[in-house]
């Protein structure tokens, strides 16, 4: 089994002491001693020892990491590295290196008792062979291969010897017929019988002795005079491996070189003992554990930053089995080099929430409102869009992928149906004869959902709706109200035609519903403008509604909208009945038409206000279906940011969800924090402005700000909440709908 290694960014080496301690699999002869009986024959033979192999492979483009195992080991070693390196990806690999090139390979110098320095406070030798990567050339290569054979568990007894036998002056030769060792020990029993002659004519003059000194001494001098690292006397308390280093450097005239960068990187763990560089080693390089956790560990945020490292770009988190269940697509995940999808939770209380899309121009905002209002329509759920940006290409790509039976489209510049500027919704709950008190509450909300509807009307010379004017407003608006199939423009007419304010009078007064509230009449009576001398009504006192008449005069101005205040009414344009249905309504304020930006968002305010009114005003249950408002760059018409920013807390309770696209979240305005509170859900696109990022600081963790920059393009950084608890997590945006 061969699993290639790939570190993510938050990657820690803390615990790779413990995996090579828990994945010293040694087995004694005996243990390996294999007989198996046949019918015929007994067949018997000795198992090798495990062998565990680590590889480097450097090249100029990238840095990769392996294991490989007997596979009778997988399930255990996989857990260790799972423990080990928890964020990692571990990856199958059936690549076999076979470099063509020149091999050396690393031998210790010393005798393997004495240790190298080890300090996992530093990433050393790895970052020095980290940068052997800026020499290469061209296809230039070098391989790193460790092969670990688990030694037996007495091993320390041998090493303690040898520290006994250091400490008394003894020094352990690294081999027994090491040729150099022999010719110091032959120079060395030389000089003794030199020095015993010696000493004895000096006994015949002189009582005073002389010093002598040993040449297989001059090696250790320094190291006696210290005395031995904690590093060595600590060695025999882990596993020891014997391991061979073979290094290879292929594609290249310049192995020497190579070759000298690797032996010097290795050797920056010198200590008691170090590397030295030969064509072939025969002797049995014996490490503990904790040197080999010294060399095999995986290069953190730093370094993959700073070199080609085959990486994990992102974070990965353990996604909740609630954000798994199939339903409103989020993205794609992944995780330990598995990929899956997320979606957002089921629960309708928890998805009828907000959601904000966040990512410039061209990061892929249109695209995911499409996926999101198409996997909506999928999973059961209503959708209004409101469409008022450049020629409404988000609508018309949602109208490719939703079927014409469930399609609903309402052009505000369709002259051939035009919109009739009125709360059909509420008329049609006036059919069915209600009582006076049911009339006078329908038409009380339909007063209130106008007086906003023309607060939303701004320009340079209109003045502010005063609390008389807004009661002259109410007073008419009531008395319309109270009858079904009454329009913004009958409204308008009763305000300023003296006639027509007459006939709602007559009509209020015999309808029962304001017998106990005549100020209505009173100020009815007094828009009247009448001669001083005979009393007689010859017109109405416009300037008691200049503020009123100030907006009539900017919507008239324009010719839809003009059209749209005398067009008749289409009872079957009932938003009750197309959230009940499931369907997608598709708004569309189409901006070559209506330049003007307060047009724009007159008209997407009465839109919000009148799907507001019908969510309230449709029968409420628990089965009653959820319905998602789609706004896209909702920052810009901030009359109805204003108006969501009133409510939004409020949509949940009547099953009203939001999904709003913006390009800068600053420009969100009061409106960002009235989301925020109502538990929100983001999503930010990959290219989004720092400055954007910085105030979802909080939310965003434990990612950090240079995570989400760093983002890969069409990716995303998630912060979803799946009931009163938020998961953040790097998805991958559904691929464009085609």
């Amino acid at each position: 089994m061969k699993l290639q290694i790939i570190p993510n960014h938050n990657i820690e080496n803390t615990k790779v002491i413990g995996l090579l301690e828990n994945i010293h699999f040694y087995k004694n002869p005996f243990q390996r001693f294999h007989i198996k009986s046949y019918k015929d024959y007994i067949n018997v033979k000795m198992n090798k020892p495990h062998i565990i192999v680590y590889e480097i492979l450097i090249s100029k483009e990238d840095v990769s990491f392996y294991l490989s195992y007997d596979d009778e080991l997988h399930e255990n070693i996989s857990t260790e590295l799972n423990i080990c390196w928890a964020n990692a990806t571990f990856k199958k690999s059936n690549e076999f290196f076979l470099l063509n090139g020149v091999t050396k390979e690393l031998e210790l110098s010393e005798h393997y008792f004495l240790s190298l320095r080890t300090d996992m406070r530093g990433e050393f030798p790895l970052s020095n062979i980290l940068e052997t990567q800026n020499l290469l050339r061209n296809n230039e290569k070098i391989l790193i291969r460790l092969e670990l054979t688990p030694v037996s568990y007495t091993w320390y007894r041998e090493v303690e010897e040898c520290i006994k036998n250091f400490e008394k002056g003894r020094i352990p030769s690294k081999t027994l017929f090491d040729k150099k060792e022999m010719s110091l020990k032959t120079i060395d029993l030389a000089l003794d019988i030199f020095y015993t002659g010696l000493d004895f004519i000096n006994g015949m003059f002189s009582e005073e002795e002389i010093e002598h000194e040993r040449i297989s001494q001059n090696r250790y001098t320094k190291l006696l005079r210290n005395g031995l690292s904690q590093d060595t006397k600590e060695k025999s308390k882990y596993n020891g491996y014997k391991t061979r280093f073979i290094i290879t450097v292929g594609n290249s005239n310049r192995s020497d070189i190579l070759f000298r960068n690797i032996y010097k990187a290795f050797n920056s763990m010198s200590g008691d003992n170090r590397f030295m560089l030969v064509n072939t080693s025969n002797y049995k390089n014996i490490l503990s554990s904790k040197e080999l956790c010294q060399i095999m560990q995986m290069p953190t945020k730093h370094y993959q930053n700073t070199y080609r490292i085959n990486k994990i770009d992102n974070r990965e988190v353990d996604i909740p089995s609630e954000l798994l269940n199939s339903g409103i697509l989020i993205g794609t995940a992944t995780l330990k080099g598995k990929s899956f999808k997320t979606y957002y939770a089921k629960d309708i209380n928890v998805r009828s929430l907000a959601k904000i899309l966040i990512g410039v121009q061209g990061a892929g905002k249109t695209s995911a409102t499409e996926n999101f209002v198409v996997n909506s329509y999928k999973y059961g759920d209503a959708n209004v869009v409101i469409d008022y940006i450049q020629d409404n290409e988000l609508s018309k790509g949602i109208e490719q992928h939703i079927p014409d039976k469930d399609l609903v489209i309402i052009d505000a510049s369709d002259m051939n149906n035009v919109l009739s500027l009125a709360y059909i919704e509420a008329y049609n709950l006036l059919k069915d004869n209600p009582s006076t008190w049911e009339r006078k509450r329908i038409a009380n909300l339909l007063t209130s959902q106008l007086e906003y509807f023309l607060n939303s009307i701004s320009g340079k010379y209109v003045s502010d709706l005063t609390p008389r004017m807004q009661r002259y407003l109410y007073a008419c608006a009531m008395a319309v109200f109270i009858h079904p199939n009454k329009t913004i423009g009958d409204v308008i007419e009763c305000l300023r035609n003296w006639q027509t304010r007459n006939e709602y009078i007559r009509l209020a007064k015999y309808s029962g519903c304001f017998d106990t509230d005549l100020e209505i009449f009173a100020d009815l009576d007094e828009l009247h403008d009448r001669e001083d001398r005979t009393g007689k009504i010859i017109g109405t006192r416009e300037d008691l509604i200049k503020g009123i008449i100030d907006r009539i005069t900017i919507l008239k101005k324009n010719i839809y909208i003009r059209e749209m205040l005398n067009a008749p009414i289409n009872n079957s344009q009932d938003f009750i009945k197309y959230i009940k249905e499931g369907k997608t309504v598709l708004i569309r304020i189409p901006q070559t038409i209506f330049p003007d930006m307060s047009i724009r968002d007159t008209l997407a305010t009465y839109f919000v206000s009148r799907l507001w009114l019908a969510v309230q005003l449709r029968e409420q249950s628990k089965n009653v279906r959820l319905c998602h408002l789609v706004v896209d760059e909702v920052h810009q018409i901030t009359t109805c940011a204003d108006f969501i920013k009133n409510h939004v807390n409020e949509f949940r309770r009547h099953r009203l969800g939001s999904f709003f696209t913006v390009h800068y979240l600053k420009q969100f305005g009061n409106l960002l924090d009235a989301i925020k509170s109502s538990g929100a859900s983001y999503s930010i696109l990959a290219g989004t402005e720092k400055e954007n990022i910085k105030m979802l600081e909080q939310e965003i963790k434990p990612f950090t700000i240079d995570e989400v920059m760093a983002l890969k393009k069409f990716h995303a950084l998630n912060v979803i909440n799946y009931g009163n608890q938020y998961c953040r997590f790097i998805t991958k945006l559904p691929k464009p709908l085609k």
